[in-house]
């Protein structure tokens, strides 16, 4: 069994709650909140800006609840540190976690600098223990069966590749940090690195990117879009949380290959729809879960065995960060920036 220690009871702190104990092989043994209030074991519906299928049947009785993270760190009763506080707290609380011989799995992004980024690697190196990151896309079962689509080859090579998500603000953080480019990088940064990663993972590093934004009052982004750079297909995304308060949330990629086009848009039932040269539309069947789930159940089984599966790393997560900030380089420029 492997416990955890979950530290940030918001959105999504809330969410991966529900997630361990869905899953047969955890269990959360102690929550942190710095709030008092906020540590309502009896309210576990996360409110944030999509809808999962994941729920808690645990038995919270004995969870232990704390206001002061060292304490927690101190009293242990766990193998792993869940940490789910606004990004800028990452780097430190994660330090202290290693620190005090936990594993970790810490919420995206890793952190909001390069450096910060491969500080966290470099402690999870010193002090033996795994670090995961919660770079969800590529757990998602809309997103992995197309990956899968897409490596196999039955329709041939990628020409085109579009990456979305649209949101509108987000309302839900602890004194609304998530629109603080300081503490979260603002949607060009917390939102959009989704689609960053997910483009690094199917298609490697761009040589160059080139951005426009949206920007806030602060100099950060609100929204951002973004052409790569490859030499044999065109990519871009985009995505931030500019829209109405009455259109909600929805992410979406569309792929144009050299025999069929595949449409992945969660505003749709079903979530993904290949159209293939020369035959009938159909709906690419995909495996039961969300990508919290997932990546969750992947994270735990790789503690429990003492080695992770490398699907989501230190390093990946870290390389999604620098390209992430090239992009906002780029938007804050107006030029092309190199990877």
């Amino acid at each position: 069994m492997v416990r955890v220690a979950i530290a940030g009871l918001g959105f999504m702190g809330k969410m991966h709650m529900g997630v361990y104990g869905s899953l047969p092989d955890s269990e959360v043994t102690a929550v942190c909140d710095l709030q008092a209030d906020t540590i309502d074991l009896s309210a576990l519906e996360p409110a944030g800006n999509i809808k999962t299928t994941t729920a808690s049947k645990q038995d919270l009785s004995r969870v232990r609840s704390y206001t002061d993270y060292g304490k927690m760190l101190r009293d242990g009763g766990f193998d792993v540190v869940d940490i789910c506080l606004p990004t800028k707290l990452h780097p430190s609380f994660a330090q202290q976690a290693f620190d005090s011989g936990y594993h970790v799995f810490c919420e995206k992004p890793i952190a909001l600098t390069e450096e910060d980024s491969a500080a966290m690697i470099a402690a999870a190196a010193r002090s033996g223990r795994l670090l995961g990151v919660g770079q969800c896309l590529r757990f998602w079962p809309a997103y992995s069966e197309v990956r899968k689509l897409l490596q196999t080859g039955p329709y041939g090579r990628v020409r085109y590749a579009e990456f979305a998500r649209f949101s509108s603000p987000p309302g839900w953080g602890w004194k609304n940090w998530l629109v603080d480019g300081a503490i979260s990088g603002n949607a060009g940064f917390d939102l959009h690195i989704h689609d960053v990663d997910m483009v690094l993972y199917l298609f490697g590093p761009p040589s160059a990117v080139s951005s426009r934004g949206v920007p806030a009052d602060d100099g950060s982004f609100q929204h951002i879009a973004t052409l790569y750079d490859y030499p044999d297909k065109v990519v871009a995304s985009t995505g931030g949380w500019i829209c109405t308060d009455s259109f909600g949330f929805n992410m979406r990629a569309f792929f144009i290959l050299e025999r069929a086009t595949i449409e992945l848009d969660f505003s749709k039932e079903p979530n993904v729809s290949i159209s293939p040269q020369g035959g009938a539309r159909y709906a690419l069947p995909l495996p039961s879960g969300d990508g919290y789930y997932h990546e969750l159940a992947d994270f735990v089984a790789g503690v429990a065995r003492g080695r992770l599966s490398g699907v989501v790393t230190g390093e990946s997560a870290a390389e999604s960060v620098r390209v992430c900030l090239r992009e906002i380089e780029s938007a804050g420029s107006g030029l092309k920036v190199p990877i």
